[in-house]
C-alpha cells in the first residue's frame, strides 16, 4: 500500500501511455488530514505536457521510489502543463 512517504515533491515519474513514455512531475503532496485510511490519507499533484492530454485512468508510475499503480484525474491545464491529482484516502 503507497503510504505519503513514498513521494516527495520535485521527484518525476513516467508512466506509458498510447505508446510512449510520458513524464510527470510531482509538484504537490499534501496529507488529508480527517482520512479513515490506514496509514493516513493524502493527496498528489502531478504536471504532465501541455501537449498530451491524459485521461482519468489508472496508470503504472515508476520512478526513484518504486513503482506504483495510481488512478489520475485531470484537473486543469495552463500554458506550462497540465495537472493531474490522485487522492489516497
Amino acid at each position: 500500500m503507497a503510504s505519503v512517504s513514498d513521494f516527495e515533491q520535485g521527484q518525476t515519474f513516467t508512466i506509458e501511455a498510447g505508446g510512449r513514455q510520458i513524464p510527470l512531475e510531482l509538484s504537490a503532496v499534501k496529507p488529508i488530514a480527517a482520512s479513515p485510511r490506514p496509514g493516513g490519507g493524502f493527496s498528489l499533484l502531478f504536471k504532465g505536457p501541455r501537449d498530451i492530454a491524459l485521461p482519468q485512468a489508472t496508470s503504472l508510475f515508476t520512478g526513484e521510489s518504486g513503482s506504483h499503480e495510481i488512478f489520475i484525474v485531470p484537473v486543469a491545464a495552463d500554458a506550462t502543463g497540465r495537472l493531474y491529482e490522485a487522492v489516497f484516502n
